[in-house]
């Protein structure tokens, strides 16, 4: 198992990364992964044009001071239900993280705006020259998580400072639960996932986020050392006959649709997860628990109750679903909540 030394680099690597405070009269500067922003002491509002963001910020209790977001955000049933100020909310873009209005953004003008890595030079110099902070962040693994949940925190002050805190703990200690339970499954009784990652012939190899969770989920991914193609959204990087030839115990799609799309395919039948009904929609909260967002602390949880469920018999992922949005969400689900979280149905309204 090289969990326990993954956890390790990577709280050490956060360590190294925390942001740097130095304070002037009115504002703060804050260094961080060789960076530096310029905030004003309180944070009142913020901005994203990264989509699981939202739900980050949600989590460190500034759902309700996002003043421009993404259309997925601001479009979702969880959101709309649990933080109902996010239909008032203008959209930062109208496609991908960089493609935003600056002079909308400089009319909303909020203290802070938190981006994807790579967002445009010149639209970041434009924000910046109007005195909106502009943030950027790596992405698709978990030390790039826990660090910008780490970061954020920091950013926005010290109350999120706290919540960023009990989350990385809480984080730490879902990994070790799971680590526990798995060390007598030898390597050769672990189980082969195939997971479609936005349509059933999209996936991901190593390294990425979903490599990241699946290890900690006790899975071999069958596509680990596959030579793949980055992808748009929409797009295939993967042919059936290799999921055929792969042959996955388990499959798990981003998507519920998928689920029944690889359920109706005939291509798939011969697939031993199809054969044996383990094909799995992901959970969805606030996002999808298998995205950039701060739920994935549910994720390979999740994922190992489903792998391996007679060394997980303990875990009721109901209550532990509940739990957790209780406590860094201030969301006190009800069971019908909680059951369509899981199982990616539709929310009964308020």
């Amino acid at each position: 198992m090289h969990n326990h030394s993954f956890i390790a680099r990577s709280v050490l690597a956060m360590l190294l990364l925390l942001p740097a405070l130095s304070w002037a009269e009115d504002s703060r500067t804050i260094h961080y992964d060789g960076k530096t922003v310029v905030l004003p002491h309180t944070i009142e509002r913020v901005a994203t044009s990264w989509e699981s963001q939202n739900s980050v910020l949600a989590m460190l209790g500034f759902g309700d001071k996002i003043v421009a977001t993404t259309r997925y955000a601001r479009s979702t049933p969880a959101f709309q239900k649990f933080i109902p100020s996010i239909t008032n909310t203008e959209l930062s873009t109208m496609g991908g993280s960089g493609d935003v209005n600056v002079e909308q953004l400089m009319r909303l003008h909020p203290d802070l705006m938190l981006v994807a890595e790579g967002f445009p030079k010149t639209k970041k110099v434009q924000l910046e020259a109007a005195g909106i902070a502009v943030v950027d962040f790596t992405s698709d693994s978990f030390a790039a998580l826990l660090h910008r949940v780490t970061v954020v925190g920091e950013m926005l002050g010290p109350d999120a400072t706290k919540r960023a805190k009990a989350y990385t703990d809480y984080f730490a200690w879902n990994q070790q639960r799971v680590a526990e339970r798995l060390v007598n499954v030898p390597a050769d009784k672990r189980v082969r996932v195939y997971v479609a990652s936005g349509t059933p012939l999209t996936t991901s190899g190593r390294p990425s986020l979903n490599q990241d969770w699946m290890d900690f989920g006790g899975a071999i991914n069958v596509a680990e050392h596959w030579q793949l193609a980055s992808v748009m959204p929409n797009d295939t990087n993967v042919n059936i006959e290799s999921v055929l030839a792969a042959n996955p115990d388990v499959i798990i799609a981003m998507r519920k649709r998928d689920v029944a799309a690889i359920k109706k395919d005939p291509r798939w039948r011969t697939v031993s997860a199809v054969k044996n009904n383990r094909i799995y929609a992901n959970p969805r909260g606030l996002f999808w628990w298998s995205r950039n967002t701060s739920e994935e602390a549910l994720q390979f949880l999740w994922l190992a109750t489903k792998l391996y469920p007679q060394q997980f018999k303990d875990i009721d992922m109901k209550q532990e679903t509940h739990d957790f949005y209780q406590k860094f969400y201030n969301i006190d689900l009800s069971d019908d909540d909680v059951e369509a979280f899981l199982q990616q149905l539709p929310l009964k309204s308020v």
